[in-house]
């Protein structure tokens, strides 16, 4: 079996491109993280990329060796470049369900071989140590053959045991370690339409692989609001939960989502970590005064075509994020900006400033490009943070589930009472979102000293009565 760190990087939202990312992932490593979790389709496979570049610069430094690292991937969804290749493609892949416009997903053998081959690649790696089907329930919420609910289940059965057939080969010629699968299902309860049974993957796997078959690992979301991993018993699984039939297995689960909780069909972040809003002005004074001086001398002298007009307004995001930065609303609108308008228009604008000047202009334009780079970058992270503060039912949550809590824990940041609560259940690692150092030191104070803290328990964790209680406060 693997050993893992309690803790793992959650690879979501990371991308090889964002220098605070990359700090982020490698202060994690040097600080004993040593589980990693991406995904093919995470940042357009941006997310691998950086894991990649992680990785080789930490093997490179000797500051640990590979075999340390677990790394786990996923494969199934097809979006941005995978997507734009599939529809490419003379024949295209069998078995391929559309979710929408922008998103395809498919586990038929061929396409997972071939999109593994890209994950190789992007990690640098000649094997995975972990590979997960990624949420092959998708099949059952947007099938449109297969009308009667027994005959899509049997469908459903059949898509599993083949992926299940190509994964075992895939471990037989060396290019992974073991494969399971990431699914919300796992957790649902069973009248719902992508309840995925963990019993039934196992038994897939045994009619697979045998005795020895490779499929070792499930991962599920479970937070203080989505307990169903601990609390939900499926009577087609014995009346045991998810958790217990994993257990029974001897399957390695890895916890996701732990601080953000789905609440009313909205996403909810379990954390109460202090934004300090004058962070961002300072951030932005220093855009606005680096945009000044292009105004006040290089953009003045350079002309931007044959009218004469110069390049004074190219570079003027920071007086507009200092108008309306408390206006953006959410985290999906401000990605929208930064990364469809932006970005795009600055690097547009910096590189045919950069490929048409020449001389002192040029240098000149390049070093003050680095610092107005640096500045917008510091001035993106602290607007960001502030658009994930904590709302008001964070603080009235945290309040509400101390009685249940053993004492220790009661004086820790909710995130850290939320990912405690998770490592209380019989789980292996629970997977964090850590994009900032912030976030990484958060986690880390907490591996000083797991032991005692999950020991100050003097019984288990009441998972059901956790869910029970804050039920009733959020429906308040």
């Amino acid at each position: 079996g693997l050993s893992v760190s309690p803790i793992g990087f959650g690879g979501r939202g990371i991308r090889d491109d964002d220098a605070l990312h990359r700090r982020a992932l490698g202060m994690a490593l040097d600080g004993g993280v040593n589980l990693i979790d991406t995904s093919s389709n995470y940042g357009d496979g941006r997310s691998e990329t950086l894991v990649g570049i992680a990785l080789a610069h930490a093997v490179q430094q000797g500051s640990l060796r590979r075999e340390q690292v677990v790394v786990v991937t996923k494969l199934g969804y097809l979006q941005g470049n995978d997507l734009a290749r599939a529809r490419a493609r003379v024949q295209s892949f069998e078995d391929m369900v559309v979710v929408d416009e922008g998103c395809w997903h498919c586990i038929h053998p061929t396409f997972l071989r071939e999109q593994l081959a890209d994950s190789l690649v992007r990690l640098g790696l000649a094997r995975i140590d972990v590979v997960l089907l990624h949420d092959p329930e998708c099949f059952l919420a947007h099938d449109r053959v297969h009308a009667d609910g027994a005959a899509r289940r049997g469908a459903y059965d059949d898509r599993l045991r083949r992926a299940f057939a190509c994964l075992e080969q895939l471990a037989d010629a060396g290019a992974i370690g073991w494969y399971g699968v990431s699914s919300n299902g796992l957790s649902l309860p069973e009248h719902d339409l992508r309840y995925t049974s963990t019993q039934r993957l196992v038994e897939l796997a045994h009619e697979v692989g045998g005795d020895g078959h490779r499929f070792g690992v499930v991962e599920l979301p479970m937070n203080l609001l989505e307990l169903g991993a601990a609390t939900l018993q499926h009577p087609s699984e014995g009346g045991r939960t998810a958790l217990q039939v994993a257990g029974a297995a001897d399957l390695g689960v890895l916890v996701n989502r732990p601080l953000a909780a789905m609440h009313a069909g909205a996403p909810l972040r379990l954390a109460d970590v202090e934004i300090d809003e004058h962070g961002i002005a300072e951030a932005l004074a220093v855009v606005r005064k680096l945009e000044g001086a292009w105004a006040d001398d290089l953009g003045r002298r350079i002309l931007t075509d044959e009218g004469g007009d110069n390049a004074i307004d190219l570079f003027r995001w920071g007086r507009e994020l200092s108008r309306v930065w408390r206006e953006l609303g959410d985290r999906e609108r401000w990605r929208s900006l930064r990364h469809e308008i932006i970005a795009p228009q600055l690097g547009h604008a910096s590189a045919a400033l950069l490929t048409h000047l020449s001389g002192d202009d040029r240098e000149d334009f390049a070093r003050w490009w680095q610092s107005y780079g640096t500045a917008m970058h510091h001035a993106f992270t602290a607007i960001e943070a502030w658009l994930e503060r904590p709302p008001a039912a964070t603080v009235a949550i945290s309040e509400a589930i101390d009685p249940l809590l053993p004492t220790p824990w009661r004086e820790l940041p909710l995130s850290r009472k939320a990912v405690l609560v998770a490592l209380s259940a019989p789980i292996a690692c629970v997977l964090v979102g850590m994009r900032q150092p912030g976030w990484v030191a958060d986690m880390l104070a907490l591996r000083e000293h797991p032991v005692r803290l999950l020991s100050a328990a003097t019984g288990p964790v009441a998972h059901a009565e956790l869910q029970a209680r804050l039920s009733r406060l959020l429906a308040r």
